[in-house]
């Protein structure tokens, strides 16, 4: 089992020490070679001499790039620390304005799944599709019958008498304009 946080090794300091000055001293060895290279080849022109130390800048270009990298892991942990302490504020904030923008939907559709929870639990599974409910005894039945097959009632929808909108089998009130239905 891993221990949280890691424990870092007692050696990680010398090492990133030495990288961090090893980086450095290969980088400027680099620089001194290819500055040299550079001198006798520019040097060399009007002449008819080739130049002596070009190969200095052959050698010297590849250790610029292998003193960075060595520079480059020896400062990873603070370049890491630096673009988290950038980005973690901008990702915080994007974050947060999209669950704003998205909360409305987010509880509509945590109230449709604890209904649909609650219901099963309930044994409420509601009609089948394709079937009508029993407004009186809450039986499905198919969807063209008239009359509930297990009391008798009949299955028409009800219109409000209030302002005529349709209504469910087992509507108590209008949900277009509230009245009581009889």
């Amino acid at each position: 089992m891993r221990e949280f946080p890691p424990v870092i090794d007692s050696r990680h300091g010398k090492i990133r020490g030495l990288l961090r000055l090893s980086g450095l001293l290969v980088a400027v060895l680099g620089v001194v070679l290819t500055a040299i290279g550079l001198i006798s080849f520019f040097s060399s022109f009007g002449t008819f001499q080739p130049p002596r130390y070009f190969w200095a800048a052959i050698v010297g270009l590849p250790l610029i790039g292998v003193g960075l990298g060595l520079s480059r892991l020896g400062y990873l942990g603070e370049i890491f620390r630096y673009v988290s302490g950038e980005v973690t504020p901008v990702a915080r904030d994007t974050f947060n304005t999209m669950a704003e923008g998205t909360r409305p939907g987010v509880e509509t559709m945590a109230q449709a799944v604890g209904h649909g929870l609650t219901s099963a639990m309930s044994g409420d599974r509601g009609p089948e599709p394709g079937t009508i409910a029993c407004g009186r005894c809450d039986a499905s039945n198919s969807a063209g019958a008239r009359f509930c097959d297990q009391c008798g009632a009949a299955l028409e929808s009800q219109t409000c008498p209030g302002c005529g909108a349709s209504l469910a089998p087992t509507a108590r009130f209008c949900n277009q304009c509230g009245k009581p239905v009889d």
